[in-house]
C-alpha cells in the first residue's frame, strides 16, 4: 500500500503553487487559505461514509446509480477488480424539479457522484473518487430547462439569508457541458477519474479511455481525451504537482468543456478543437460537518491555484454587496455570451449561495434555437401535416414567456419576434434543401445564425428595455437549515 504523502510534502505543493502567483494580496490569501486544507483523509473513515452514503442512495426512488467494471489493467495488481458507481437523481426530464422539493438531496447529492468500489484484497470496499459541483439554480429564464416556478426559487439553494453576504465574486459562465477531474493515489498507482456529468472514466493513459466502450462513454471519452492533451502539454514536473495535489487533497476539479463540434449558443468556430476551462474545486464530504458554505474554496482563491496549477480558467471579478442589482442589469444587458455566476460569500469567505445571472440576448437565441430545431424535427418527420403558422405561434408565445419573466419592454420584444421568426423562416427553406437539419441546429446553431444573420442584412445586436420583475416574496431566502422535506425514500 502507498505510503500517505508527508505535510512536508503538501507545503512544498503550496509553496510552489504560491509562488507562481503575482499578487501579494491574492498569494496571502491563498497562502492562508491552504493551511486549512485537509490531506490524507483516513481511508476507513472514507469507506464508512461512502458506504452508508451508498446505502441511502439505494432506499431512494429519486436516485439511480449506475455501475461499470473497471476494465481489466488499469487497476494495479493489488485489487483484481472492480467498478465505478455513477449516482445521479432520476428524473424524467431535468431534474429541477427532484432538487427543488427534496432538501437532503440538495444538500448530500452533487451534479456528479463517483465511487470506486474494490471487490476483494485489502483494498476492498468503496470510496468516492469524484464530486461534483451541487446543484445551483437562477431566476426564470436563467436556467436552460426551466420553464416554470417563480423568480425566488434560487433562493432556496442558499444556506444564509441574504443579509449575511459580504462581498460578491462573479466569474463568467461558459457555454459548454460539465466537466470532472480527480485523481486517486491506489497502491502507489496514480489514477485518473473523469468524465462528463454523470458519466465517469478511471484510467492512467490514453489506451485505458479506449477500453471503455458504448455511447453512454462518448462525451466523457472526448473529456478524457482533452485532459491527456492538458497533461502531456505540461512539464513533468507540472503534471506531478497537479495530480499529487488532486490525490493529497481529494478535490475534484470542475471544467466546462468548450467544442467547436458542439455549439450551444456562443460561437465557438474559432478554437482549433476541445478545450477545457477550470471553473471552482469540491471536496470529497460526503456528510461535512456543518451545511454552511456550498463550494470547498472560495471561487477566486480556486481559480488562483487553478491557475497556478497550469489550468485555463475562467474570468473572475470582485464585487462589493452595494453593486450587485447595477451588476446583475449590467450582465442581462450583455452580448454574445451566456452570462456569469454570482457567487455569495460572507465574512468569513465562505460561500453561502449560488446564482446564475443570463444575458437577454443568449435567453432568447438559447429559445430561438430550441423552437427551430423542433420545428425541424417536425418538418422532416410529419411534413404532410406539418403547418408554418403553428411553429410560428409556438415561437412566439415561448418568447412571450420571456417576456414575463424578465420584463421585457414591447420594443425589445417586437424586434426578437422579428428575429426569431425570421430564421424560422429561413431555416424551414434550409429543411427543403436539405442544407439544414435537427442536429446541425443543435450542435452548429451560432454557424446557423450568424449566416442568416448575414443573408438577411439583420443584427442580433438589439437595444435590451426591461424591467425585471421583483422576486414574489420579498426577497426572503429559504435556508438550508430549514426543516427537511421528504426525501422520497423508497420502502424498500
Amino acid at each position: 500500500m502507498a505510503a500517505p504523502i508527508g505535510p512536508e510534502t503538501f507545503e512544498n505543493i503550496v509553496t510552489q503553487i504560491t509562488e507562481r502567483i503575482g499578487d501579494a494580496d491574492v498569494k496571502n490569501e491563498v497562502a492562508a487559505f491552504a493551511k486549512s486544507i485537509k490531506t490524507n483523509r483516513p481511508r476507513d473513515v472514507g469507506q464508512e461514509q461512502a458506504e452508508s452514503w451508498l446505502d441511502w442512495a439505494k432506499g431512494n426512488k429519486n436516485l439511480k446509480i449506475v455501475s461499470f467494471p473497471i476494465p481489466v489493467g488499469i487497476l494495479p495488481k493489488e485489487c483484481p477488480s472492480g467498478e465505478l458507481l455513477d449516482v445521479k437523481v432520476q428524473s424524467r426530464g431535468p431534474d429541477d424539479a427532484i432538487y427543488d422539493k427534496y432538501q437532503k438531496i440538495r444538500q448530500r447529492v452533487a451534479r456528479g457522484n463517483c465511487f470506486l468500489h474494490i471487490n476483494k484484497g485489502e483494498q476492498r470496499g468503496s470510496r468516492l473518487v469524484l464530486y461534483g459541483l451541487k446543484k445551483f439554480t437562477g431566476g426564470l429564464g436563467d436556467d436552460d430547462d426551466r420553464d416554470r416556478g417563480d423568480n425566488h426559487t434560487w433562493q432556496r439553494y442558499f444556506t444564509k439569508p441574504m443579509d449575511s453576504v459580504s462581498r460578491i465574486v462573479a466569474t463568467m459562465k461558459a457555454n459548454g457541458e460539465a466537466a470532472h477531474l480527480s485523481c486517486i493515489n491506489l497502491c502507489g498507482r496514480m489514477l485518473i477519474c473523469a468524465g462528463s456529468k454523470n458519466v465517469h472514466m478511471l484510467f492512467r493513459t490514453r489506451e485505458d479511455i479506449k477500453r471503455y466502450h458504448g455511447d453512454r462513454f462518448r462525451i466523457a471519452s472526448e473529456i478524457c481525451e482533452v485532459i491527456m492533451d492538458i497533461l502531456e502539454a505540461m512539464e513533468p514536473s507540472e503534471k506531478d504537482r497537479l495530480l499529487q495535489f488532486l490525490a493529497v487533497t481529494g478535490y475534484t476539479a470542475i471544467f466546462e468543456i468548450l467544442s467547436p463540434d458542439h455549439q450551444h449558443v456562443e460561437n465557438l468556430s474559432h478554437l482549433p478543437g476541445n478545450m477545457l476551462q477550470f471553473i471552482t474545486w469540491t471536496s470529497p464530504d460526503l456528510d461535512p460537518a456543518s451545511e454552511s458554505q456550498l463550494c470547498t474554496v472560495p471561487p477566486h482563491i480556486g481559480i488562483e491555484i487553478a491557475r497556478a496549477l497550469g489550468l485555463a480558467t475562467v474570468d473572475y471579478s470582485i464585487l462589493p454587496v452595494s453593486d450587485v442589482e447595477s451588476h446583475m442589469t449590467q450582465i442581462r444587458q450583455g452580448y454574445q455570451y451566456e452570462g456569469e455566476v454570482l457567487y455569495f460569500l460572507d465574512e468569513n469567505s465562505s460561500v453561502m449561495g449560488l446564482l446564475k445571472k443570463k444575458t437577454i440576448w443568449y435567453i432568447i437565441c438559447r429559445a430561438i434555437r430550441e423552437k427551430v430545431r423542433a420545428a425541424a424535427t417536425a418538418k422532416l418527420k410529419h411534413a404532410s401535416t406539418f403547418s408554418m403558422g403553428a411553429v410560428i405561434k409556438k415561437m412566439e408565445t415561448r418568447l412571450n414567456d420571456i417576456q414575463t419573466w424578465l420584463g421585457l419592454e414591447e420594443d425589445t420584444l417586437a424586434a426578437w419576434k422579428v428575429l426569431g421568426v425570421g430564421f424560422l423562416k429561413w431555416s424551414m427553406t434550409g429543411v427543403d434543401a436539405g442544407s439544414v437539419r435537427p442536429d446541425v441546429v443543435a450542435d452548429k446553431f451560432p454557424v446557423l445564425w450568424k449566416k442568416y444573420l448575414e443573408e438577411s442584412g439583420s443584427t442580433d445586436k438589439i437595444n435590451q428595455h426591461f424591467h425585471e420583475p421583483p422576486d414574489v416574496d420579498g426577497g426572503e431566502v429559504l435556508s438550508a437549515s430549514s426543516p427537511a422535506d421528504e426525501e422520497g425514500t423508497s420502502s424498500s
